[in-house]
């Protein structure tokens, strides 16, 4: 992947994650405020920056091996669990304020990002077949 493209890749997803994070939380802090809790900003902000170091990763496979696979999706996905969860047990053994509103807060980002997550993998996959039955008809 190229430089230029690696830059626009990261502006989008920062502006997607942001502007989610955003609203999200404009929702969250007007009509439950309740719910609110001080360390919301740090759910988009784990979450962007996981999404960063996964194109990372899926570039470096690229590079290495010539093709990603759903495999190496897979794997990724999974790792984003297991640090979300991770990241949740940090929160509870250091910060602890509104467990239920954090988890569930987490848990609803996880979702949504891994349904744009699966929408983008969708979209390179079509793409990539697309490719491959142009070159296998010569054109």
């Amino acid at each position: 992947m190229s430089a230029r493209l690696k830059i626009k890749l990261f502006a989008l997803i920062i502006l997607i994650y942001t502007a989610i994070g955003i609203s999200l939380g404009g929702l969250l802090h007007s009509f439950w405020p309740e719910h609110y809790f001080s360390w919301y900003p740090s759910i988009p902000g784990f979450y962007c920056i996981t999404a960063l170091a996964m194109v990372f990763f899926l570039d470096y496979v690229k590079q290495k091996k010539g093709d990603v696979t759903v495999t190496t999706f897979m794997i990724v996905r999974i790792s984003k669990l297991i640090l979300a969860v991770f990241f949740l047990w940090i929160y509870a053994k250091f910060v602890g304020e509104k467990m239920k509103a954090f988890g569930l807060t987490l848990m609803l980002f996880y979702f949504i990002y891994l349904t744009l997550e699966t929408y983008t993998v969708y979209l390179f996959e079509k793409k990539r077949l697309k490719k491959k039955k142009q070159e296998k008809n010569g054109h």
